[in-house]
């Protein structure tokens, strides 16, 4: 179960980092002019697959921690 936890911390701090969740406004607007689309495509799409990830690795921990 603490697998799970962990993981789905690490991941969602990998996706708040590819979100550019923990980055100043004037921070993020330099990082939007300076990468071009195909690079934030990418990263959107790391972010959301590493939050989906994540939430269902918590819901998986939950799961466990209710069952046993």
């Amino acid at each position: 179960m603490n697998f799970f936890i962990y993981c789905g911390i690490a991941l969602l701090f990998v996706s708040g980092l590819c979100f550019g969740a923990w980055t100043t406004g004037s921070q993020q607007r330099g990082n939007f002019h300076s990468e071009n689309e195909k690079e934030r495509n990418i990263k959107k799409k790391i972010g959301t697959w590493s939050a989906l990830v994540g939430v269902l690795s918590f819901a998986l921990a939950g799961i466990m921690s209710l069952v046993s």
